[in-house]
């Protein structure tokens, strides 16, 4: 005889015909969450100074002034063809060739990068700045789900470590971002941070300018 139709969700046992588990009420339809491995850019940045001028602004005016900072954030990660990833508090991350794969993720970051310190300085006139870490790997590329990320793995953590060691207004980039964008941009000599779950530190450069003026926009792939 057939066997019995399982829950996705759940494995409780499904009546034929159901359209929901009685168990767990998930849709019959629904497949399990795929996920993937990609190789991909992420950036994380976070806004400097922010706890004094909040401090010297009431809520309502501090919420607003978040509000234009990620406005303005979300419109460059945008133009350069990245994904909004989350913003938690005063930070920002972004990802550069995922969940769209991107062949120039990393120089699309970069781009990215340069152009959010950009605008944060035309927004505020050097009264906040940004830190920023850039980093490449291969993560793994879920579901997205309201709160938390759909990118994990190990070059995540390494972006946010890099944003940590960053001074204000530097964008400090991992090897690998550096190793694929060279040409393209000009950077530091390597020095090495601390890193929590790093022994050895994790080596970085600090990115000085794009050696081109332009950037790219848009979708990939889809250039003539």
């Amino acid at each position: 005889f057939d066997a019995m139709a399982a829950c996705t969700s759940c494995g409780n046992p499904l009546a034929e015909g159901a359209r929901f588990c009685p168990n767990c009420g998930a849709p019959v339809s629904a497949a399990p969450e795929e996920r993937e491995r990609k190789v991909a850019t992420v950036v994380f940045a976070d806004l400097v100074g922010s706890t004094k001028m909040a401090g010297d602004l009431d809520p309502e005016r501090t919420r607003a002034l978040l509000e234009r900072f990620y406005d303005a954030m979300a419109a460059e990660i945008d133009a350069a063809g990245g994904t909004l990833e989350k913003f938690a508090g005063d930070a920002v991350m972004a990802v550069f060739g995922a969940p769209a794969s991107l062949e120039d993720h990393a120089e699309r970051a970069l781009h990215a990068a340069i152009a959010m310190r950009q605008r944060l300085e035309q927004l505020f006139g050097g009264r906040l700045e940004l830190r920023t870490g850039v980093n490449t790997g291969e993560v793994v590329v879920g579901a997205p789900r309201e709160g938390s990320s759909f990118v994990t793995g190990d070059p995540v953590n390494v972006a946010a470590r890099l944003e940590q060691g960053a001074e204000p207004g530097e964008i400090l980039v991992g090897e690998r971002t550096v190793a694929a964008a060279r040409g393209a941009f000009e950077f530091t000599d390597q020095r090495t941070i601390e890193a929590k779950g790093k022994p050895d530190g994790v080596d970085a450069r600090s990115l000085v300018r794009a050696v081109s003026l332009t950037r790219p926009r848009g979708i990939g792939g889809l250039r003539r």
